[in-house]
């Protein structure tokens, strides 16, 4: 079959779409659950096994993954997965606070001590087993969706989309990685909570909806559920700017109590 003529470039194209929609959340959930810790290689590492796992399996037992899905054992794993990602949010929400305390103390001039400042970030194999497990759940959602392209006749294009999809990811995660970096902590801590609250609260959703808890079709007039995720992230977003507002004002009156 020749590559980037007829349908044969539509199927390249959409397994390489449908790979950076999917892992592309990887790629926000790593870094948002980095920000709370020392070292982000763990969580990096932990992304990476759970991709590969994944799509090793997929590459032996590909039909058998479709099967699991249908029968609705996916949904059970993403319902899982919502429930580490509510832990962790909660738990960098604490480490958000405790940054943004401590900036705000030394702005005022108060010296810095006592466990307020203690900043924590997750330990090394808790960002590895909860990046194992987004890195595994969102492959396992890609792998499902790519094997509709191979059973209709395009796994070559399938695999190759998917591999450029994944160069593209990791070129795109360097590049991120450089810039992050230079950021400061306060900020990149608040985005990195909502982040986490995001998904949290979608992949909840999205397991309720295939549950049928809720009404939570998988796509309205043809525009992919994913796109929630925005409306989502703005809401954290700012929902999390007033927690540390409420937090910083809390700690104010406290100290001229």
């Amino acid at each position: 079959m020749v590559l980037f003529t007829g349908t044969a470039a539509a199927a390249l194209l959409a397994a390489v779409l449908i790979t950076v929609l999917e892992l592309t959340e990887v790629v926000a959930i790593v870094y948002a659950l980095g920000a709370g810790a020392k070292n982000m290689r763990p969580g990096l590492a932990g992304a990476v096994a759970g991709v590969g796992v994944v799509g090793g399996i997929a590459l032996v037992v590909g039909y058998g993954l479709t099967q699991v899905a249908n029968r609705g054992y996916l949904t059970y794993t993403l319902l899982a997965g919502a429930g580490v990602l509510w832990f962790f949010a909660f738990f960098l929400l604490r480490s958000t606070f405790k940054t943004y305390l401590k900036e705000d103390r030394k702005k005022r001039g108060i010296a810095a001590g006592g466990p307020v400042h203690h900043d924590e970030g997750l330990g090394p194999r808790a960002l590895f087993a909860t990046a194992f497990s987004v890195g595994a759940i969102e492959t396992l959602e890609a792998v499902v969706v790519l094997l509709g392209l191979v059973l209709g006749g395009s796994a070559w294009e399938a695999v190759v989309g998917a591999v450029i999809g994944g160069v593209i990811l990791v070129s795109a995660g360097i590049a991120l990685h450089e810039r992050i970096r230079r950021m400061k902590v306060p900020p990149l801590k608040w985005v990195a909570t909502s982040l986490l609250f995001t998904f949290a609260v979608f992949w909840t959703v999205e397991s309720l909806g295939n549950l049928g808890v809720i009404s939570w079709p998988a796509s309205i007039h043809g525009i992919p559920s994913d796109i929630v995720l925005v409306p989502f992230f703005i809401v954290s977003f700012l929902a999390v700017r007033v927690a540390i507002l409420l937090r910083l004002d809390r700690d104010r009156k406290a100290a001229r109590a």
